[in-house]
């Protein structure tokens, strides 16, 4: 399907523009930001605490433990639409990139539409669902690097998955926030599979020991900016990046990224050096930090000597999409507006019409594809020239 025509792309960025590679930090670069712990004068806390607790396939889970609304809390879900098919911010790629996951919308079921809802599997070669598969839980999706399983966070729980649904094990500890309904906001795997980091509205980060022998094992991290709604590794796994705002609010303040080490639970650094709101972050497969921010609207590269790359100016930044490919190019999007196609290497830039709705995005493994979540029309994936809807369940 066709969304629009897309307008020729543009080189305005070409090489002049990493000429501006210092322009804001100068000579001289975020001393080990990206990989040296303890060697700066960062505060390093350490997460002593566990991050909660393991249950396997057969054990018992109390209504209380699932409860996802503080007492009092006043807040009221929307009401079911027939059109809501999917819960947008929930697309992620297999590790082959032969697959797409996303987790279906209760709504049809509710609406009498639909006998079940689960997490659909598609096909990325040819955009047929493969299956759905029925899971206890439905939300945020990180698939395990050996493609096998699947983590998925819903409220305060996040299980663990086969291809076909069986439940391994379920973990639970992310708390009740005081004001608002609990939530997973991401999910993230570290790339050796031996370690799962989540981030919720309870403003924790917590680190799952992957070994079903040290189940529940890991540690407890507490940003000091309680709104993460990014967690990503490194690509060598060894620091953590959390950060990116959930909400906004009348105390809302600067959200530098913060950098953990995993085995520790210790911070490492933090990053001040990037200015304003810090709305979407994420790791490149060559070690760059990547950063979406406001104040003003800006894309930038903390490159792995520490360096911070600006890139071509963002139409807006208030909560921009943002994917990280598999090489040099990174994709922002204003949903409805914009999307925004940067190459890192050659500073080169494409504009395109935005299509109306998408609420996540990834990189097919190759770079050339870019893959999108709408709730109402599933999958779309983006060529450079024509975009192609995925078949829907």
């Amino acid at each position: 399907m066709s969304i629009g025509a897309a307008p020729p792309a543009t080189e305005e960025m070409s090489m002049p523009h990493i000429a501006r590679r210092r322009w804001l930090a100068g000579a001289a670069a975020l001393p080990g930001v990206l990989a040296l712990g303890g060697c700066t004068a960062a505060r390093p806390l350490l997460g002593s605490e566990p991050p909660g607790t393991c249950r396997g396939p057969e054990e018992e889970i109390s209504d209380e433990e699932l409860r996802t609304e503080p007492k009092g809390y006043t807040g009221h879900p929307p009401p079911a639409e027939e059109h809501r098919r999917f819960l947008g911010d929930t697309l992620a790629l297999s590790p082959d990139g032969t697959m797409l996951a996303a987790a279906e919308s209760f709504d049809r079921v509710a609406l009498d539409l639909a006998e079940d809802a689960g997490v659909i599997l598609w096909d990325t070669a040819t955009g047929e669902v493969i299956r759905r598969i029925s899971t206890p839980a439905r939300g945020v999706i990180a698939w395990h690097p050996d493609g096998s399983r699947l983590a998925i966070g819903e409220g305060r729980r996040i299980v663990l998955v086969d291809l076909e649904g069986r439940l391994e094990r379920t973990l639970l500890g992310h708390e009740l926030p005081e004001d608002r309904t609990a939530y997973l906001m991401s999910l993230a795997v570290r790339p050796d599979g031996g370690q799962l980091a989540s981030a919720g509205t309870d403003g924790t980060v917590r680190l799952w020991d992957m070994d079903p022998e040290s189940c529940g094992d890991g540690h407890l991290l507490r940003p000091r900016v309680e709104s993460n709604q990014a967690v990503s590794y490194s690509p060598d796994g060894s620091v953590l990046a959390t950060g990116g705002l959930s909400r906004l609010g009348a105390d809302t303040t600067d959200n530098p990224p913060e950098l953990w080490d995993p085995e520790t639970g210790g911070r490492q650094d933090e990053l001040t050096r990037i200015p304003g709101k810090v709305f979407s972050l994420g790791y490149t497969p060559d070690g760059a930090l990547i950063a979406v921010t406001d104040d003003p609207p800006a894309l930038l590269a903390v490159e792995t000597d520490g360096v911070l790359m600006p890139g071509p100016v963002p139409p807006s930044a208030f909560f921009m999409l943002l994917a990280t490919g598999p090489g040099p190019r990174i994709a922002v999007m204003d949903p409805g507006s914009e999307l925004l196609i940067w190459n890192r290497l050659t500073g080169t830039e494409s504009r395109f019409d935005a299509p109306e709705g998408v609420q996540s995005m990834v990189w097919s493994s190759s770079g050339d594809v870019l893959y999108c979540l709408t709730v109402s029309e599933g999958v779309l994936a983006f060529d450079g020239t024509d975009w192609r809807t995925f078949d829907l369940p």
